[in-house]
């Protein structure tokens, strides 16, 4: 799938319209309306700021099909449950993983307290 019927897709699974995505993500009409038209593909920085006003990461809105569950040369095996989390991860914003981050040390808490408890 090119680039621009990439950003279509996820555009309207998001709800968001050409004029949202330019003043959510800083640019311009002009610029989101090339992209959309298939006439340029955004660079580094662009491509950054679409995916965080899509809540999407960069694997998918440039579709590589990236998949973290799948690592075969990873040094680091994790278990089934710690790679759909991981997976998981990747489409949630930033709001909700700084609240999973937040559950997460809160847990540690209450483990460590229990393991200091006699």
């Amino acid at each position: 799938m090119a680039f621009a019927d990439q950003l279509k897709k996820l555009m309207a699974e998001s709800g968001c319209k050409a004029v949202d995505l330019a003043r959510i993500s800083g640019l311009s009409e002009a610029a989101i309306s090339d992209y959309l038209r298939g006439k340029k593909e955004p660079r580094g920085k662009q491509s950054i700021a679409i995916a965080k006003a899509l809540h999407v990461s960069l694997d998918t809105l440039w579709e590589t099909e990236f998949d973290p569950r799948i690592t075969p040369q990873s040094p680091y095996p994790h278990s089934a449950v710690k790679q759909e989390v991981a997976l998981k991860l990747t489409r949630i914003g930033e709001g909700q993983a700084q609240a999973v981050l937040a559950f997460i040390n809160a847990l540690e808490e209450v483990e460590k307290s229990l393991m200091q408890s006699p």
